[in-house]
């Protein structure tokens, strides 16, 4: 089905053209991105949680009401921003003949807001591709960068084996970039059909001619010099490939997943200060939609998870997280995750850090 909110907003667009030429061509769904009838549901779900928040009072020991509203928005606009993205990459000729964007991802910081340059990134999900976006800013008022380009190398993993299947396609780059002008670099990757779902973790360096602006002409120099400038690096996991999605039981769920592939793991969050933001960073980490009120945590202690998705391939997803918090050792959770493809589910757990 198709994504109602653009299609409402681009057939507003068309209906109001303003001259009769606007509609000498048919109205062309082409550029309108395709949902599953699930994904549909939990975008619904969300809606409803941000404009009708239960009455009862939660007990005082749970989070407040404006904190689960908050969690529902943030999952809203994260909806509306994939959407946006699918939008736009249609509109680039490279990535015409990729087809649908499976997936896009939040936005990830590989920089400090007050650097020199400051980057952020959006993981694009396709059939058959995976491709980088690279959301720079030059904040250096006297210089320009020119022949704007990132490259991204995968990292070996653990046994020092490089991700099968992963092969840079090519660039495009950013001609010049001048201060406080946004501008973006696409890297695209090919996609292996076997493994489907491969994890890793890509380097990724700038490199560009700086050039410095001329103060009589405020236009910049006609030679520079080559220079790179390294940031954080960037993770593929797991839940890159899973999209949230609704379901009505999630024990009806987990017992029809029983005889899937199943993967657990045992570990203390260091990075979070109780149970509550324990839930936030989980529900984040492994990418699928909170089930049942499990998004919000009643207890300060302990407190159960229950997730569902389906991969970017249509195979369903379940994970449950049991946690529990001490002063002494913090939270301690214990992620259970089932999937009907093969080798997802361990990358989905092991996506957590």
């Amino acid at each position: 089905m198709f994504s109602l909110p653009i299609l409402e907003d681009q057939l507003a667009h068309y209906v109001n053209g303003s001259s009769a030429e606007a509609f000498t061509n048919p109205f062309d769904f082409v550029n309108v991105p395709v949902v599953t009838r699930e994904q549909s549901l939990a975008e619904d779900r969300t809606k409803k949680l941000t404009t009708a928040i239960p009455t009862l009072k939660a007990p005082s020991l749970g989070p407040k009401k404006s904190e689960a509203a908050s969690a529902a928005q943030a999952s809203a606009n994260a909806t509306a921003a994939s959407l946006q993205y699918a939008q736009a990459l249609q509109q680039i000729p490279e990535f015409k003949a990729y087809g649908p964007v499976l997936k896009s991802s939040p936005v990830v910081e590989l920089t400090e807001r007050e650097t020199e340059y400051v980057v952020s990134a959006v993981k694009h999900l396709f059939k058959e591709h995976f491709v980088l976006q690279f959301d720079i800013k030059n904040t250096l008022s006297d210089y320009v960068l020119a022949d704007l380009s990132v490259v991204c190398t995968p990292s070996a993993n653990e046994d020092g084996e490089l991700p099968e299947g992963l092969d840079e396609d090519f660039i495009i780059p950013i001609d010049q970039l001048k201060a406080d002008e946004p501008g973006t670099v696409y890297v695209s990757f090919s996609r292996p059909s076997e493994p489907a779902f491969v994890a890793a973790s890509f380097t990724n360096v700038l490199k560009f001619t700086l050039k410095e602006i001329d103060p009589t002409t405020s236009e910049p120099e006609e030679s520079g010099y080559d220079d790179e400038y390294q940031v954080e690096d960037l993770e593929l996991s797991g839940a890159d490939y899973v999209l949230p999605a609704f379901a009505g039981s999630f024990d009806n769920i987990w017992t029809g997943l029983a005889d899937a592939d199943e993967a657990e793991e045992t570990l203390q969050l260091g990075n979070v200060k109780g149970i509550s933001d324990a839930v936030e960073h989980l529900v984040k980490a492994l990418g699928m939609q909170p089930l049942e009120g499990s998004e919000v945590a009643l207890s300060t202690s302990t407190h159960s998870l229950r997730l569902y998705g389906k991969s970017v391939t249509g195979g369903k997803v379940a994970g449950t997280v049991r946690m529990a918090y001490s002063a002494k050792s913090g939270v301690t959770v214990k992620i259970s995750a089932r999937s009907e493809e093969e080798g997802l589910a361990a990358l989905v757990v092991g996506g957590v850090a």
